[in-house]
């Protein structure tokens, strides 16, 4: 008892002890080799975790044969000495074991888990009494540098630096899933273990929105597996609708002719806007304003140079001689603005249920991370992004991705 009792002293210490020792932008040195991270100095028999090759790690102290380490997740221990390196080369050393370290098919990866269960809260510290900053999706792949070798460990998969930190624990982590898999796992426990029956069909309509694949299969599964059981989040009825619509899409010229012929435009006090049409006359006009840069731009860019902003809409343009030509880059749908696509006038009180059933055959949708929205497919590199609050249309915005 005493020894658990210090084991859990210890590791709270630790994640102290990163609060203070580590700050937000801090550079860290990396390992040339992977390793154990020891508990205590010339113990090499008690191990805290087990590093990466080039794990980022914080210096606090050596001797000559160890190193004292901050490691990403804010365990504190020792190293065995070895060349520290204050960049990255993407090199792996001999003998990393992969059943911690597994780094893709081919070898090249980062150090990767997924995770294994649905809307996993993702910390901000290493503690369950943290805030959450997000939740991660299943099969969510994940790079780790350290792994905790104690019960209910933390790792860290934030970004690089720190500051914007990110914390699961290890064992919500493992490989791969696929939809085959988890359908597998459904069917045998489908009628013989209730709760397991809901926790693998869950599983399974989620990976079947992730993979795009068996969409409908998995939704008939949940609805079959959910009767009689009232779920106030899930809307299956309208999900089936989605798979209905979605299994429609047209090959890629067929789906190109047909979005043309929709003839996407906007209208806004009066004003019709067309894409690449806009004058300057209609901006004036619009009393909206000239600003020279776009907030938030994607970090593939934005073509156009500059753009003029109100607080319902903003128009991407560029500017030659006083000619404009410009996209509606967002729209947010609260002052009377409306898209049109074809016969529908879509505004504010616009039905989702009307969006999908009519444009369902050019849709996409991430929708366990982002419901209700639908992406329609602009050119090789572009989406029209439609967003709806309540079952009625709330913004548009376009984008382009490398």
């Amino acid at each position: 008892m005493l020894k658990k009792i210090l084991l859990g002293a210890s590791i709270i210490h630790c994640c102290f002890y990163n609060i203070m020792a580590q700050s937000p932008g801090q550079h860290p040195v990396y390992t040339s080799e992977w390793g154990h991270l020891y508990r205590d100095q010339g113990n090499n028999k008690d191990l805290l975790g087990i590093f990466s090759t080039e794990a980022p790690i914080y210096l606090l102290d050596s001797t000559r044969t160890q190193y004292k380490v901050q490691v990403s997740n804010g365990d504190i221990g020792f190293i065995n000495r070895q060349p520290l390196q204050k960049s990255m080369r993407g090199k792996k050393s001999a003998g990393e074991p992969a059943q911690y370290f597994y780094r893709g098919t081919q070898g090249y990866q980062c150090p990767h888990y997924y995770v294994q269960v649905s809307e996993l809260r993702v910390r901000k510290a290493p503690t369950t009494e943290s805030i959450p900053v997000r939740k991660a999706a299943l099969n969510e792949m994940a790079c780790i540098d350290y792994v905790p070798l104690y019960q209910d460990g933390w790792v860290y998969i934030g970004d690089h630096f720190h500051e914007n930190p990110e914390y699961i624990q290890m064992k919500y982590l493992g490989t791969e899933l696929t939809y085959e898999k988890v359908l597998k796992d459904y069917l045998a426990a489908k009628g013989k273990d209730k709760e397991k029956e809901l926790a693998q069909v869950g599983r399974l309509r989620e990976i079947a929105w992730i993979e795009d694949k068996n969409l409908k299969q998995a939704l008939q599964y949940w609805k079959e597996s959910n009767t009689g059981i009232e779920n106030l989040k899930i809307d299956i009825d309208f999900e089936l609708l989605l798979a209905d619509q979605f299994a429609k899409k047209p090959g890629t010229q067929a789906y190109e002719k047909k979005l043309k012929a929709l003839n996407m435009h906007f209208l806004w006090k009066g004003n019709s806007l067309f894409d690449g049409k806009i004058t300057d006359t209609q901006m004036k006009q619009l009393n909206i304003q000239k600003v020279k840069e776009i907030p938030n731009m994607p970090e593939c860019g934005w073509e156009p140079q500059y753009f003029y902003r109100s607080p319902n809409i903003i128009v991407a343009f560029e500017e030659y001689k006083g000619k404009v030509t410009g996209s509606i880059y967002k729209m947010s749908f609260t002052s009377g603005e409306t898209v049109v696509l074809g016969n529908e006038h879509m505004d504010s009180n616009y039905d989702e249920r009307n969006f999908v059933t009519r444009f369902g055959d050019l849709l996409s949708a991430r929708w366990i991370t982002s419901p209700h929205e639908y992406h329609i497919q602009n050119g090789d590199a572009g989406l029209l992004i439609f967003t709806f609050k309540d079952g009625r249309l709330f913004s548009y915005e376009c984008m382009y991705y490398c």
